[in-house]
């Protein structure tokens, strides 16, 4: 017990702090520079929609006031299933130059190969119909395909923090890894809300997993780099604490997906460092639920040894009631410490439930977005 307690506190350790850390280090160590400027190929704007009617008016407006010529953008929405009212509204914009395709319901990725078929160019722009962006964000996103070595360039998220939701706190979290590994090798994922890519690395599209994690990968075995803007942001509005916990275990499940089908990656003799990242960044991060499981239990065991293991056990029984009081006392969301562990709670069982669905068959085809 003493072995699977200590295992369990580094293994946590390193995966909260200590990967973050050596990127860091290894970012000190590791100059990369890269080309930018502007280039001004052809952009396909695709958005995947499923009853979105709220949202499609400002999203069309906000991609028809991207400073970016107009002849070389062309925007295209696809309807997931039956909607409308969503419909309606893209189609009144129509003489502006923005396509609506319907599609039988097949969830996104389908959505989104329906859309790659149907458009041409160039470059290849994913958003989020909840997503905001500044009126230069194309131009500045496209000007990182300059440099012949990049695949695929993400955006950085960008949210309100609201009481009781402390996913801001991961979102800057998640940006800083992102901007370490674009410093050190190559980033792994990318900001499913907003990213670019380039057409052929779109190809072969598969028919269901999380284009935001495998777009990249993909780009990895092209030879090209992913990279991070820090200039371009995907403004989002947050999503409410109810919509957390279903969301997480879709997103959880579709990375898993991605990740079991791309192991190859793993092999660190021909994928060097990205090996490493992705064993760090996703699948260590995927498994933390089971550290933090197999640190409480073997601390148990350990509480006849001494004053630290008592206390070590006592902090981690409050960490945890401190994560599960607010599901009945969501006034203590308002204070920092239950919020961040709140978080970590919903996190934990969101991918414990993600594993077990996984394993059951589940992939999460079909989608309802979450509530911004």
């Amino acid at each position: 017990m003493f072995w699977i307690f200590w295992f369990s506190i580094l293994f946590i350790a390193y995966t909260l702090a200590g990967y973050a850390g050596c990127l860091w280090l290894l970012a000190s160590f590791r100059s990369r520079t890269r080309v930018r400027a502007e280039i001004l190929p052809s952009v396909s704007v695709l958005i995947v929609v499923r009853n979105a009617e709220s949202l499609m008016e400002t999203k069309i407006l906000n991609c028809l006031e991207q400073d970016y010529p107009k002849e070389k953008m062309e925007i295209a929405v696809v309807c997931d299933g039956d909607s409308p009212a969503t419909e309606e509204i893209v189609a009144r914009y129509a003489s502006k130059g923005v396509r609506l395709l319907r599609s039988p319901r097949q969830g996104k990725t389908g959505c989104l190969k329906m859309a790659l078929a149907a458009t041409t160019g160039e470059i290849v722009l994913f958003t989020d119909v909840a997503v905001r962006m500044d009126a230069d964000a194309i131009r500045t996103l496209v000007s990182n395909f300059a440099d012949s070595r990049v695949g695929c360039v993400s955006s950085e998220d960008a949210t309100l923090e609201t009481v009781g939701n402390a996913e801001p706190i991961y979102i800057s979290f998640d940006a800083l890894l992102r901007r370490l590994e674009g410093a050190v090798r190559s980033l792994i994922n990318v900001s499913g809300s907003l990213f670019a890519a380039r057409r052929e690395v779109c190809e072969n599209w598969p028919e269901r997993i999380s284009s935001d994690f495998f777009v990249p990968l993909h780009s990895i075995e092209a030879g090209y780099e992913v990279v991070v803007d820090t200039r371009v942001a995907g403004y989002l509005g947050s999503v409410k604490v109810a919509d957390e916990f279903p969301r997480k275990v879709r997103t959880i499940v579709h990375g898993l997906d991605v990740f079991f089908t791309h192991l190859r990656l793993v092999n660190p003799f021909a994928y060097g460092l990205v090996s490493w990242e992705l064993l760090s960044h996703k699948l260590f991060r995927w498994l933390l639920p089971f550290g933090f499981i197999a640190a409480l239990i073997s601390n148990c065991f350990l509480w006849n040894i001494g004053t630290f293991y008592r206390v070590a056990l006592v902090v981690q029984i409050l960490f945890h009631v401190a994560g599960i009081l607010p599901r009945r006392f969501t006034s203590l969301l308002r204070l920092l410490p239950f919020k961040v562990a709140s978080f970590f709670m919903i996190g934990n069982l969101s991918t414990l439930q993600s594993w077990i669905l996984y394993c059951k068959g589940e992939r999460f085809q079909t989608w309802e977005p979450s509530r911004r």
